[in-house]
């Protein structure tokens, strides 16, 4: 928007002296306050999109690498739960590892279009063929508690229970056409609702409705007022000074007056703004450029205008205050949570950290993979998965021994 040369160093604005008129002085200190924060802005946006580029073109492809491998291990994990040769403790840590894997999966944003759902079958079908009747019977009790609470309903037949156990396809029919029951029950209830408030109406059609003035009376306010704010604008472009201001800068920012062509071409971007500005009635965006390129910007404004712009300029004040202190949203607001630090050392060290990390799984991925192709490979993993999990169980139980010392 400025004609300032882009990679000079610009002095910082003095601020403006005192004028006499408390109107423009306050337009003034709104201003600079504007400007200010406007460049803290500028900077936090310029500095987040450099580092989220860096992010999606250092770290994005192995994040995505990562979750391959991972999504790789949990299927080939899966596939060992159909083997019956486990011990008890066994398998349990085998169902543990898939479950921590899965639930990686599932909450990692570069998973991409990995189907988790034919592993869950998977799982549940084998987990039900090493089951024996005191295990079904148990099963059985939780699902039907399951059943209970999601559909409010749930088979008397054991044999049907059993059969969605060991056929995960069984147990989801049973629960779409609960799911199908229910929406339809909703609808007809609905209905009858819909037909009784309309004998409602036809009964009580002479009276009015509870609220319904108050409500009335909010819309026509909140129409007037919009109607109010609207007419205020179109004035102002119309007939007050900012029409003036307009033509100042139209004369000023006009390319056929510019000898240089670099400039020409400047003055020509330029002035498309400002017509779009004039044309939409973008009251912000003819300031910023009259502020920027008219010198006897001060002496264009009226009281008129002023009377308008500084409550105008506080709004804007108080929505860039918002978009600078409330931070970003989604994957990229957690991308600079990570990595956009109090420096640019310190935010070397959380890509170089965060990169090694990546590394170093990708290769213990790699070689678990490699490595675990049948039981006799698989069952030392286990087993060291196992005696960590007994570690941290004894670190609580020695923790609970403390706190009643």
């Amino acid at each position: 928007m400025s004609l300032r040369h882009p990679g000079r160093k610009q002095p910082a604005r003095q601020p403006s002296p005192a004028t006499g008129n408390p109107a423009l002085d306050l337009f003034h200190r709104n201003w600079q306050a504007l400007e200010k924060l406007q460049a803290k802005i500028d900077k936090q946006t310029l500095n987040g999109r450099d580092i989220y580029q860096r992010f999606t073109s250092d770290i994005e492809p192995l994040e995505r690498q990562q979750c391959e491998l991972i999504f790789a291990l949990t299927k080939r994990l899966t596939d060992f739960t159909a083997r019956k040769s486990f011990t008890l403790w066994q398998r349990e840590t085998l169902h543990h590892w898939i479950h921590d894997l899965i639930s990686y999966i599932e909450s990692n944003p570069f998973r991409g279009e990995m189907d988790l759902a034919p592993l869950f079958h998977q799982i549940q079908t084998n987990t039900a063929l090493h089951m024996d009747d005191e295990q079904l019977d148990y099963q059985c009790d939780v699902l039907t508690q399951m059943l209970m609470e999601t559909c409010g309903h749930c088979p008397d037949d054991i044999d049907t229970l059993r059969e969605m156990l060991k056929n995960p396809d069984r147990l989801n029919e049973y629960m779409m056409n609960a799911a199908r029951q229910h929406m339809a029950e909703e609808c007809n209830t609905v209905d009858k609702e819909e037909d009784a408030r309309f004998d409602d109406d036809e009964l009580f059609a002479d009276e009015p409705l509870f609220g319904t003035e108050q409500q009335d009376a909010f819309a026509h306010a909140r129409t007037r007022r919009e109607q109010e704010e609207e007419a205020r604008i179109e004035q102002l472009f119309s007939k007050s000074s900012l029409k003036q201001l307009y033509r100042k800068l139209a004369l000023a920012l006009h390319p056929d007056r510019e000898p240089d062509p670099v400039m020409q071409a400047e003055k020509t971007r330029i002035m498309g703004q400002l017509s779009q500005a004039w044309e939409n009635k973008e009251m912000f965006t003819l300031l910023q450029l009259a502020h920027t390129h008219l010198p006897e910007f001060d002496n264009l404004l009226s009281d008129e205008n002023l009377a308008y712009l500084n409550p105008m300029l506080k709004r804007q004040l108080r929505e860039l205050e918002v978009s600078y202190y409330g931070g970003q949203d989604g994957l990229m607001g957690a991308v600079l949570h990570k990595f956009k630090q109090s420096s640019k050392k310190k935010t070397e060290q959380a890509f170089a950290e965060h990169r090694d990390y990546l590394l170093r799984d990708i290769d213990h991925l790699t070689a678990q993979l490699a490595e675990i192709t049948t039981l006799q490979t698989l069952k030392p993993y286990l087993a060291a998965r196992w005696d960590q999990q007994q570690m941290r169980w004894d670190e609580e139980e020695d923790d609970m021994e403390w706190l009643f010392r």
